[in-house]
């Protein structure tokens, strides 16, 4: 049961740091450090350590389980919801970390396999959605599973540190390039004139000032 709303800012503070840190090698102290409070008030609003990783891995779960929502209002084009999807995609490899993953998995495995059904399930939303946008002639046709993997595949890839040094690029110009690649992959000729690309560069700039 996620908790009351007074607790987000301090589970939001604590999000950038689990994101490159292991949430299991941080101290109590450090992790009030982080939220900015004392470690009296921190225990007023977790119980323990692994209260508190279990609240983060609350708010990844209802994020990544967000795609249900993405995927499902039928008053926004097919484009366009592939785009908001990218951006989902992205946010959630970027806060769901590999580091993150991995900590989870080697000392939260209850927790590990909570996000990991969630990931499931957006997995099948989203290859529904891709099978009804094919059956329109809105999107090519194509395996959608494979579609989806490449997310996860390339996406973890290009957040990583060393990605952009080592191949040359700005971090923006690789997340870019590779929505333009799956975008031409995806729609159809006739639907490729009508999307506005400035709306994805634009989130992926706020999204990179934010970290």
């Amino acid at each position: 049961m996620r908790k009351p709303g007074s607790v987000d800012q301090y589970i939001e503070r604590i999000k950038p740091v689990v994101r490159k840190t292991r949430f299991s090698q941080l101290k109590i102290d450090e992790v009030a450090k982080v939220m900015d409070i004392s470690k009296a008030t921190l225990y007023k609003y977790f119980s323990s350590g692994e209260d508190i990783i279990s609240t983060i891995v609350d708010h990844y779960t209802d994020y990544v389980l967000q795609a249900d929502t993405l995927v499902q209002e039928d008053s926004v084009p097919y484009p366009e919801r592939f785009q908001r999807l990218y951006g989902h995609s992205l946010r959630c490899v970027i806060y769901g970390s590999n580091l993150f993953m991995q900590d989870l998995q080697e000392n939260y495995p209850p927790l590990y396999d909570k996000l990991a059904a969630a990931q499931q399930v957006r997995n099948k939303n989203l290859t529904a959605f891709y099978e009804s946008g094919m059956e329109k002639k809105i999107f090519n046709p194509m395996n959608p599973i494979l579609f989806m993997i490449q997310d996860e595949a390339v996406l973890r890839s290009i957040v990583e540190p060393l990605f952009c040094v080592q191949y040359d690029l700005t971090l923006k110009q690789a997340l870019l390039d590779f929505y333009t690649l799956k975008k031409f992959q995806l729609l159809t000729p006739e639907h490729l004139q009508a999307v506005d690309d400035s709306i994805i560069e634009n989130e992926i700039v706020q999204l990179l000032q934010s970290l």
